[in-house]
């Protein structure tokens, strides 16, 4: 007998719980938050591919308590993606100076104190109530079992895929908030076509194909402009000039993945 929606969507819910106790058994390791936020982001995804067999009110709340809980890790996130870009900076470009050093060392005291914040009595409990309570909400869900399934979801990835490709056609490179919401769509899409193979296996093979070059291709933009942000933001608070320098180098090759390469 095939998967069952619901079964699929609990398995997911089951992972988000799984990667919540990995993080907080290590949660030093960059791995650990990054897993998590995907493992949220994936049920996420999977809602809103099946939005249109939900009721919107429930879909709406679930939507939320999910988004809620992945922005807890939204700065921490942000912190190891930038220490591997610097990381990376630092490799192909070693020079015989202590800057490289200090400014590893103040990112990672930043990184410390925002994952000690995350792990503090009062945070930790808000994130585990949304992330229960999204999961009593998942299980409440009820989905139609006579339901021609495979039918529907090979119609939402192909409509879905068409857009996709018409956006990211039509967009315009300059425009960073319309790359993020498209990588968003890839993403989307993407999951679906992973979990809910089963159903349409021919269509969500290609689905997932597509959706993951388009994803990865915005994912440099964007990524490129949070570290841009940062590095600016760092360069300004520092008195060290130096070490301002080196953060305006850095955020300059940042700034030369601006431009979809398509």
């Amino acid at each position: 007998m095939m998967t069952s929606i619901l079964t699929i969507l609990q398995q997911r819910s089951t992972a988000i719980q799984t990667e919540l106790i990995r993080f907080r058994n290590n949660p030093y390791d960059p791995n650990r938050a990054h897993d998590l936020r995907v493992a949220i982001r994936t049920l996420r995804s999977l809602l809103k591919f099946l939005k249109p067999q939900l009721d919107s009110a429930t879909f709406n709340e679930l939507d939320q308590t999910l988004s809620e809980a992945a922005q807890t890790f939204g700065p921490l996130r942000e912190l190891d993606v930038l220490l591997a870009e610097i990381g990376s900076y630092a490799f192909e470009h070693p020079q015989e100076n202590t800057v490289y050093f200090q400014l590893l060392k103040k990112l990672h005291h930043k990184r410390t104190a925002e994952m000690q914040r995350i792990l503090t009595p009062a945070v930790w409990h808000k994130l585990t109530s949304k992330l229960t309570a999204a999961d009593i909400q998942l299980n409440q869900l009820k989905f139609n079992q006579t339901k021609k399934w495979s039918q529907s979801v090979n119609y939402e990835l192909t409509r879905r895929s068409k857009k996709l490709s018409w956006q990211f056609r039509q967009i315009d490179p300059a425009q960073y908030q319309q790359t993020h919401q498209l990588r968003k769509k890839a993403k989307t899409l993407r999951y679906a076509a992973i979990y809910f193979v089963k159903f349409a296996p021919k269509k969500a093979k290609k689905s997932r194909r597509q959706a993951e070059k388009i994803q990865n291709v915005c994912g440099v933009v964007t990524d490129a402009h949070v570290n841009a942000t940062l590095l600016q933001n760092l360069a300004q608070q520092t008195d060290n000039s130096a070490e301002k320098q080196l953060l305006v180098e850095i955020k300059q090759t940042q700034q030369k993945s601006f431009h979809l390469k398509k």
